[in-house]
């Protein structure tokens, strides 16, 4: 029991460790869902926007990694944004952070219909059309 205990809680390390590193070089592992990989993506996503206590890390260091977070969200727009309109033709138009979510506009096909997203540390809270209906 001992050892499979400590199996458990190694493989949990491993998956802290892993969801760290990955959200602190700006990519989320979308088929990743164990807490212990979320806990440490929020950690280093805590840790590069900078709100906590200094690590000595200076102002400069702080703003390269605020945009490799930015990055993991342009990621699951894009993937949200594919899958809702099922169509693969999609660009980031536009980013615009907040504290609440950050709001990614998609351009979706040749013409690049604009769609908004709305996401945090790679979660996507909203997906939808800013084409005015009217016209359609």
């Amino acid at each position: 029991m001992i050892a499979a205990g400590a199996s458990a809680s190694t493989a949990s390390q491993r998956e802290y460790k892993r969801g760290y590193a990955d959200c602190k070089a700006g990519r989320w592992d979308e088929n990743q869902h164990g807490e212990s990989y979320k806990n440490g993506c929020r950690a280093a996503e805590d840790q590069r926007a900078g709100s906590g206590a200094g690590t000595g890390a200076g102002a400069g260091a702080a703003t390269k990694p605020a945009d490799g977070g930015l990055r993991g969200d342009k990621t699951a727009c894009l993937l949200a944004v594919k899958r809702k309109t099922n169509n693969p033709k999609v660009v980031v138009l536009s980013v615009e952070t907040s504290e609440a979510n950050n709001t990614v506009t998609i351009g979706v096909g040749p013409d690049r219909a604009p769609w908004r997203c709305l996401v945090k540390r790679g979660i996507v809270a909203d997906v939808m059309s800013l084409m005015d209906e009217g016209k359609l």
